[in-house]
C-alpha cells in the first residue's frame, strides 16, 4: 500500500483525543461564563462586586455549585441523547439529511452509475460495498458516515449525480472511501454528538427566551420595573444564555474546522491512489466552483454534520471555521498546472443520455482503463445481476459455503430445504455451478457484493438465514477455512444493520498479548492451509516469531470456538494492534516465500473480516 492506513487510523484516534480535550476546554468555559452571566442577571450581585476583592467571600458559591452541576449534567445529556440516536450508524445520519436509500438493483441510469462505481471502488479498497443514500439536494456533494466498514453508507446529492461525469463521480467516492479507511468516520461521527453538547446551554437560552415571550408575568413585571428578580432577569439570563450559546458554536466551528482540514488533503491524495486518475477527482472540485448551487446543503442539519461532506456544505463569514480547504488550494494539490480558471457551468444530466452506464474512466494518455477491472475480474453476468437481489444473493452465499464432500454437501442441500426453502434450494442449484466455477479472488469479490442486497431482508429473514449459516457450517466437522471466513462475514458485516449492540464503536485498550489465545488461534487456522505438516510448521513458526510477545505453547487445536466467541474482540482491537496482528498473518501466508491466487484472496478475506486496510496487489 502506498498509504499507510494503519498510521493514519491511529492519527485519527489520536485527534479524537484531542477533539476531546478542545471539548472539555470549550464545557469549562461554558460554565465559567453561565456563572457569571447568571448571577449578574437574576440580581445575586452587581458588576461592581467584582471590582472589590473583599467581596469575593461573599460570592453566592453554592449557586455556582449549583449552575456548574446544572450545566455539566446538560452538556453530558445532551452528548448522550445524540450518542443514541448516532447508535445505528451510518444510516440515522443519511436519513437524517433527508437520503433515501437506493435499492441495489435500480435500473434508473443515473442510480445505476453510482451504485456501479461504489462496488468498484469498494472492490478497490477491500471493503463490504455500502448502503447508499442520495440527499435531494442540487448542490454537488457526498459523505460517508458510520463507526466502521461494516455499518458505513455513502450519501451522494442529486446534484453530483446530475452534474459530474463517470470520472469525476468516482473521484468523488474515492474520496469517501478514503475516509472509511483512514479511521475518520468514527471520528467525525462523535464529533457530531460532542458538537451537540456544546451547543446545548445556547439552545436552553433560546427556549428561555421563547417561552418568556409569552408569560404573563414576565410583562406584569416588566411594567413593575423590577427586571432583576422579576421575568425582566430571566430574559437577560436567556439573552446571556443565547450569546454563551454563540460562542459554543464559535467553539464548535473553530474544533470541526481543526480536525477535518488536513483529513480532506488526505482523502484527496487517497482517492488517487484508488482511481489512478487525479484528473477525476480535480474535475469534481472544479464542477463545484463553476456551478451556482456549489457544494451547498439546504437540509436544517447540515450544519452539525457539516465536517462529513465531500466540499462545504454550509458558507462561514470566516474561513477560519471552514470546514474544508479552499477549493483552488485543494485542485491545485491535485493539479499543479492547473490555471485557476473553472469552467463554464453544464447542464444537468437527465438519465437519458447514450451509454450513460456504461461509460469507462480514462487515464491521462486518454486510453480507457477501469481501476476495479485491474484489481479484479468480471464476474458472470448471472452473479453480478443475483447478487443484487436479497433472495438471489443468499443463494449465493449458501453456494460459497457449500462443502467439496458429496456427502456432506447433500447434508447441506438438505438444510438449506427445511431450514430455508424449496425456492432458495432451487436458486442454489442453479447458481452453484457458476459460484464454484469462479476463482478464489472472485469469491471474495462476490462475497463483498451481496451485503447491500441482504441488508434489504427483514429482521426476522436475516435471523432465520443466519440459523441456516451456522447449519451449513456445523455440517462438516470440519469446517474449510474459506466456508468459516464467508460465514463470519456475512454475519459481521450484515448483522450490524439489524442489531446495532454490534456495531464496534470503539477501540480497545488492552495489547495483542492480551488476547493471545484468540490471535494464536486464527494464526493456527491461517497456517492450516499451507499444505502438509512440514510446510504448516513453517508457516505456524513464521507467524509467532512475528508476533510482539513470546509464545511457548503448541499450535491450538480448539480453532473455531475460540474464534467464534472472540471475534469481536480482534475486531476491536486498536489501529496498532491491528498492524502487528495482520504483521504475523502476512508472516504465515508467504512463510514459503510465495504469494500464489488462492493466498491473495485468503488475504483479502482475513482483511475483509478483521477491518484491517488491506488491497490487492497489482
Amino acid at each position: 500500500m502506498s498509504s499507510n492506513f494503519f498510521a493514519q487510523q491511529d492519527l485519527a484516534r489520536r485527534n479524537t483525543r484531542i477533539l476531546i480535550a478542545l471539548f472539555s476546554l470549550a464545557v469549562l468555559l461554558l460554565i465559567l461564563l453561565t456563572n457569571v452571566i447568571a448571577v449578574i442577571a437574576l440580581g445575586f450581585v452587581d458588576t461592581e462586586h467584582f471590582s472589590d476583592s473583599r467581596n469575593w467571600q461573599h460570592l453566592p458559591w453554592d449557586l455556582f455549585l449549583l449552575i456548574t452541576t446544572v450545566v455539566i449534567a446538560g452538556v453530558s445529556v445532551a452528548v448522550l441523547v445524540k450518542w443514541l440516536q448516532l447508535k445505528a450508524g451510518g444510516k440515522v445520519v443519511a436519513e437524517s439529511l433527508g437520503g433515501v436509500r437506493l435499492a441495489p438493483d435500480s435500473q434508473d441510469p443515473l442510480q445505476r452509475r453510482l451504485l456501479n462505481i461504489v462496488e468498484e471502488v469498494a472492490l478497490a479498497a477491500n471493503t463490504p460495498v455500502p448502503l447508499v443514500y442520495v440527499l435531494p439536494e442540487q448542490g454537488i456533494n457526498a459523505f460517508a458516515a458510520g463507526y466502521s466498514p461494516a455499518d458505513a453508507v455513502i450519501g451522494v446529492t442529486q446534484g453530483c449525480l446530475q452534474q459530474l461525469n463517470r470520472d469525476e463521480l468516482q473521484g468523488v467516492i474515492a474520496h469517501e472511501f478514503s475516509h472509511i479507511l483512514n479511521g475518520d468516520m468514527r471520528m467525525n461521527i462523535r464529533l457530531i454528538a460532542i458538537l451537540n453538547g456544546i451547543l446545548f446551554v445556547g439552545h436552553i437560552g433560546y427556549y428561555i427566551l421563547r417561552g418568556s415571550s409569552h408569560n404573563r408575568v414576565m410583562r406584569s413585571s416588566s411594567r413593575s420595573g423590577n427586571n432583576k428578580n422579576g421575568a425582566g432577569g430571566i430574559v437577560l439570563l436567556a439573552v446571556g444564555l443565547v450569546a454563551v450559546g454563540y460562542l459554543g458554536s464559535f467553539f464548535g466551528n473553530l474544533i470541526k474546522a481543526a480536525v477535518s482540514r488536513q483529513r480532506e488533503y488526505l482523502a484527496d491524495a487517497s482517492a488517487v491512489q484508488f482511481t489512478r486518475n487525479p484528473r477525476g477527482i480535480a474535475g469534481a472540485l472544479k464542477i463545484i466552483g463553476s456551478s451556482s448551487n456549489g457544494s451547498k446543503i439546504t437540509n436544517q442539519n447540515a450544519d452539525e454534520n457539516s465536517h462529513l461532506f465531500f466540499g462545504n456544505a454550509v458558507s462561514h463569514w470566516l474561513s477560519l471555521f471552514a470546514t474544508h480547504p479552499p477549493l483552488a488550494t485543494r485542485i491545485k494539490r491535485l493539479e499543479p498546472q492547473w490555471n485557476g480558471k473553472f469552467p463554464t457551468p453544464r447542464p444537468a444530466q437527465t438519465g437519458t443520455e447514450p451509454n450513460l452506464v456504461d461509460e469507462q474512466t480514462t487515464d491521462n494518455s486518454g486510453q480507457k482503463k477501469s481501476n476495479a477491472e485491474r484489481l479484479q475480474q468480471a464476474l458472470p453476468l448471472l452473479l453480478l445481476h443475483s447478487s443484487r437481489q436479497p433472495e438471489p444473493a443468499q443463494a449465493l452465499v449458501c453456494c460459497l459455503i457449500l462443502h467439496n464432500d458429496d456427502t456432506v454437501r447433500a447434508t447441506q442441500l438438505q438444510q438449506i430445504k427445511q431450514l430455508g426453502s424449496i425456492e432458495l434450494l432451487q436458486q442454489v442449484d442453479q447458481l452453484c455451478d457458476s459460484v464454484d466455477a469462479l476463482d478464489t479472488l472472485q469469491q471474495v469479490q462476490l462475497l463483498q457484493r451481496v451485503i447491500p442486497a441482504l441488508k434489504m431482508l427483514s429482521k426476522t429473514q436475516f435471523s432465520q438465514f443466519n440459523a441456516l449459516l451456522e447449519a451449513l457450517l456445523t455440517a462438516s466437522s470440519q469446517p474449510t477455512l474459506a466456508a468459516w471466513l464467508s460465514s463470519q462475514f456475512i454475519k459481521h458485516s450484515v448483522a450490524v444493520y439489524f442489531d446495532n449492540e454490534k456495531i464496534a464503536r470503539r477501540y480497545s485498550n488492552q495489547d495483542l498479548a492480551q488476547h493471545s489465545d484468540s490471535v494464536l488461534a486464527l494464526l493456527s487456522l491461517v497456517s492450516s492451509t499451507a499444505g502438509d505438516t512440514d510446510k504448516q510448521q513453517q508457516a505456524w513458526q513464521a507467524a509467532i516469531a512475528s508476533l510482539p510477545f513470546s509464545v511457548t505453547a503448541s499450535r491450538p487445536t480448539d480453532i473455531f470456538a475460540c474464534l467464534n466467541t472472540q471475534l469481536p474482540a480482534l475486531l476491536a482491537l486498536a489501529p496498532q494492534q491491528k498492524q502487528q496482528l495482520w504483521q504475523a498473518i502476512d508472516a504465515c501466508v508467504r512463510a514459503d516465500g510465495l504469494l500464489e491466487m488462492q493466498e491473495q484472496a485468503l488475504l483479502l478475506a482475513l482483511a475483509l473480516l478483521l477491518e484491517i486496510p488491506y488491497q490487492a496487489q497489482t
